[in-house]
């Protein structure tokens, strides 16, 4: 295949074979294509791909000038380099409008034969390397096409995997359920019946009654907020773009009554300017049901009760949020289980063990991060505490 398609234009048979001669002679690689007016050679340019046209500025119908216009004004045709050839009596006159149309070059005739060839060869030479820049250009649009559609493919299994994730951890969960409430609803059940007893055997006794309420209460409470968390983990979320200290805020402010009726204080250190994509909700999910365990805990505690919250970038370039109690740490044996579903040291009347796991398939199986938690001292105005701090660790994006 040649390298290089050009095209002559000439009314005059004698100067079309000069011009092929020349060519063909002193060229390689080049195609010619002949043709004996602008209007055959408008023609051609329709049909093939043109890579220089020769042209003669004076034939009869549309002359060179002419033609040039047509071939500017059409985008297919219009970056076609155009040489001009006139006479050489008639040189200066038609020079300066050739050049306004849009030749690269103007020769006269007779053609000289080494001059013609060496401009030839140096138009040439731009226009291969112009078609090599072309198919570079191409080869890296099409790359970054491709790479854009597979980075699109990837983040749409992302979602799908978080997506089935979520709802598989939901399967499971809702099983548990089913397994676990069994004991709160009995405990209900086992209240009201009895105060339905008492009632009917005229037995009035108002400390019973009020104890079976409460009982019945609180436990409803706790089945109540655990509906809260698995609403939340039903429902479909997207990736979106959030400002970490935004969330952790809106987190605290969830379990805002919960730790003013506990005399909690809430202890924040964090870096305003972190911002990441992942998923707001999950995040506040898991930040609320730390904060509540948290809280469980320190009601047992005499000391004045803390929950720090920190967040920073680590050293590996990842989100790190730490949240601390000093409620005194978590028994050995059982800091191996936290996570694990339905694990609980509360009374069975107050927990059933899935907000800790909650939170464990949320950071890691949908937002992609890590969490862990151990027991630590440290010392916060000049007294020494002992806690569970947990620490997540999320990506800036997903």
């Amino acid at each position: 295949m040649k390298d290089i398609k050009i095209l002559a234009v000439d009314d005059i048979e004698a100067n079309r074979v000069s011009l092929q001669y020349l060519i063909q002679e002193y060229l390689e690689n080049v195609e010619l294509v002949l043709a004996s007016s602008g209007e055959e050679a408008l023609k051609i340019t329709y049909k093939e791909e043109i890579d220089i046209i020769i042209l003669d500025v004076q034939m009869p119908g549309l002359d060179g000038f002419d033609t040039a216009k047509y071939l500017k004004s059409n985008p297919r045709t219009q970056n076609i380099p155009i040489i001009f050839l006139t006479a050489a009596f008639k040189k200066e006159e038609f020079q300066q409008k050739g050049f306004q149309i849009g030749a690269i070059d103007y020769l006269t005739k007779p053609i000289e034969n080494h001059q013609f060839i060496n401009k030839l060869n140096l138009y040439i030479e731009v226009i291969i390397k112009n078609k090599q820049l072309e198919a570079v250009n191409d080869n890296l649009y099409k790359a970054l096409q491709k790479e854009i559609e597979l980075k699109e493919q990837v983040q749409k299994q992302q979602l799908e995997l978080i997506e089935q994730s979520k709802m598989a951890a939901l399967g499971e969960m809702i099983g548990n359920i089913a397994h676990q409430w069994r004991q709160p609803l009995s405990l209900i059940t086992t209240c009201a019946s009895g105060v339905k007893l008492n009632l009917q055997l005229g037995i009035d006794d108002k400390n019973e009654i009020l104890s079976s309420m409460h009982k019945i209460m609180n436990t409803s409470q706790d089945l109540s907020e655990t509906i809260d968390n698995f609403r939340d983990l039903s429902c479909k979320e997207k990736l979106s773009k959030f400002n970490l200290t935004e969330i952790i805020n809106k987190s605290i402010k969830a379990k805002e009554h919960l730790i003013s009726e506990n005399n909690i204080n809430i202890i924040t250190n964090l870096d305003d300017t972190i911002e990441l994509t992942n998923l707001p909700n999950s995040l506040v999910q898991a930040l609320v049901n730390l904060i509540h365990n948290s809280k469980d805990a320190l009601e047992k505690s005499d000391l004045e009760k803390y929950i720090f919250i920190d967040s920073y970038t680590n050293k590996d370039n990842l989100i790190e949020i730490i949240v601390t109690d000093n409620a005194g740490g978590i028994k050995t044996e059982h800091i191996n289980k936290v996570f694990e579903p339905y694990f609980t040291t509360k009374h069975q009347a107050h927990g059933i063990g899935l907000g800790l796991n909650i939170t464990y398939k949320v950071i890691n199986d949908s937002m992609y991060g890590k969490i862990k938690i151990n027991n630590t001292k440290f010392t916060y105005q000049d007294n020494e505490y002992e806690g569970a701090q947990v620490k997540i660790t999320l990506p800036f994006k997903i």
